[in-house]
This record gives C-alpha cells, structure tokens and sequence, in this order.
C-alpha cells in the first residue's frame, strides 16, 4: 500500500541543507539546516530551530523553541523559548519568552499584551 502523502503535515529540513528565501510552512516544522530569508508559519503549528540550525532573517509564528542559532527578527504571537544549546541575536517580539541557563542571547525584546 502506497502511503497519502496528503495526509502528512509536517516540515522536516535536514542536516546539510541550504536554502535562501521565502517559506510558507504549514504543521510543525523542524529546521536543521542553514536557512537565510523570511520563514511564515501559516498555521498555529509550533517551529523549531534545532541544534544543527542556522536561521538569518525573519520568522512570523506562534510558538518557536531554538536549540540552535538564530540572527534577525522574530514575531511570535505565542511563547519563544530559548534553550541552553542556542545562540540568539537581534529583536524578538513575543506574547511570553521563556530563556534556559547556558543560552548564549544578544537581543532587544518586548512582550505583547
């Protein structure tokens, strides 16, 4: 039996990987690749950046957690949590951040109301 792709809603980008530009990511999304550009979640899905991430650019969510680094700016209608493995820098806008000891973070953030 074949499997529906259809029914899959998930983004995975692997180790190794390169990619420059505009992503629309719909359900959780799991980044361990480099990625430079502007990532918009269009559902309520939470995104990950993992150890093995890098993200430059812009990143519209709900909810992110990053384990890995990340450079730009950040608007999360949700939580940001930023766990001891992370490398943070630049502007995060978020409803709540939560920041693990051992995070290496340089960033000028406010919450919303």
């Amino acid at each position: 039996m074949t499997p529906q792709i259809n029914s899959q809603n998930f983004s995975f980008l692997g180790k190794g990987s390169s990619l420059m530009g505009k992503m629309n990511l719909y359900g959780p999304a799991h980044l361990y690749s480099s990625i430079e550009g502007e990532i918009l979640m269009k559902d309520d899905s939470k995104l990950t950046i993992e150890r093995d991430g890098k993200v430059k650019g812009k990143i519209n969510c709900l909810n992110l957690d990053i384990h890995g680094a990340f450079e730009g700016v950040i608007e999360a209608k949700g939580k940001v949590t930023i766990y001891p493995s992370a490398e943070v820098s630049g502007q995060i806008v978020a409803k709540s951040f939560k920041i693990h000891p051992g995070s290496s973070i340089n960033f000028e953030g406010h919450t919303l109301q």
